[in-house]
């Protein structure tokens, strides 16, 4: 009974080690402060906790912060010509709250990703600047935050969000960053997380199907964050998604040099692999680990073997004709001003 119990008890500890978390999801209760003069920088507004509070992911919009709509119901052309924010707010946002990093994280690399920030992001931890600014419309705002944070302890992060125009884009009227359609925000939509990484790891993994030679090209791309190369274990597997197939695994030993590298793979599909097209929208994953000096990192990529081609003014896909047709779609939203961020609002 006791070996039982025993045996039990090393199951446990096995699994909770193999299923160690490395993401931390920092969503939730944030405070925020209103910087309409843009003086935050210069007074030192990081590392503070501030008295008004919101939700993130959210925008001020719906924490009601900002210029009241003054607007009253009427037939004329600032009522009818777009529909109008009930509180308007242009200008320097600063986003603040505590966190705890967990002490498991103590070799690994540390990342904070920001999805759908609008327009220019800074952060801080504590009282100390990371390194860098993000500016994207569409992207996530990603930042390295190893240099700056203590696994195992509390932080104060700060993120300063300003949404002012950057760039002079399609006169105004870009639907990325206008009132007519979805709105200037300020705050973030989607996912935030900080993220726990191997210092040599997987950076990425592209893959080009080719449907004439029965095999897909996957350009693999490294980093190696420390002093010098390691021996590494490369393997890629590929299954179909509906369990039909699963294919053999390639294995490559390697070294990952230290920094940042690439290598290519052409793996071998098989003699029937199944071919996509919208009717039969039959999808492959591939799985591809990195193993290197007790570290494994791992990517999963969703992917469809097809041939886009052309035969005089005609497209083909997998050499059938192909007609494209699609819909006119203005991103108007306007319960919230703002696009939907999961699966259900797509």
């Amino acid at each position: 009974m006791k070996k039982l119990l025993f045996s039990l008890l090393i199951i446990i500890l096995s699994t909770s080690c193999s299923s160690e978390k490395k993401q931390l999801d920092i969503s939730g209760e944030w405070t925020v402060r209103l910087d309409s003069t843009d003086v935050g920088i210069k007074e030192s507004w990081q590392g503070n906790l501030f008295e008004t509070s919101m939700q993130l992911p959210g925008t001020t919009d719906d924490a009601g912060l900002g210029t009241p709509n003054a607007l009253e119901p009427a037939l004329s052309k600032p009522q009818l010509l777009y529909l109008t924010r009930l509180h308007n707010y242009v200008g320097v946002a600063w986003y603040s709250r505590e966190i705890s990093v967990p002490a498991q994280w103590n070799d690994k690399e540390l990342f904070l990703d920001l999805e759908r920030a609008l327009w220019d992001t800074q952060v801080w931890v504590d009282n100390k600047k990371v390194e860098g600014h993000e500016e994207s419309l569409s992207t996530p705002h990603r930042y390295n935050l190893t240099p700056y944070m203590t696994c195992g302890k509390k932080h104060i992060l700060t993120i300063r969000v300003d949404n002012r125009k950057r760039y002079d884009i399609s006169n105004g009227m870009a639907h990325a960053y206008t009132d007519h359609t979805q709105i200037k925000w300020n705050g973030i939509l989607g996912d935030m997380t900080v993220r726990a990484m191997e210092k040599i790891r997987l950076e990425s993994v592209q893959l080009y199907p080719d449907v004439k030679n029965k095999q897909v090209k996957a350009v693999i791309s490294f980093s190696n964050n420390t002093p010098a190369a390691e021996h590494a274990l490369l393997s890629m597997k590929v299954s179909a998604r509906n369990g039909s197939q699963q294919l053999e695994e390639q294995v490559k030993k390697m070294d990952v040099k230290a920094g940042a590298s690439s290598v290519e793979l052409l793996y071998n599909m098989g003699d029937n692999p199944i071919l996509w097209n919208e009717f039969t929208p039959e999808m492959y994953q591939a799985t591809v680990t990195l193993e290197a000096n007790g570290r494994v990192s791992e990517i999963k990529e969703d992917f469809g073997m097809r041939q886009l081609e052309t035969n005089g003014d005609k497209m083909l896909m997998n050499n059938k004709p192909l007609f494209l047709r699609g819909t006119m779609e203005c991103c108007i939203f306007p319960l919230t001003g703002t696009p939907p961020m999961n699966k259900e609002g797509w």
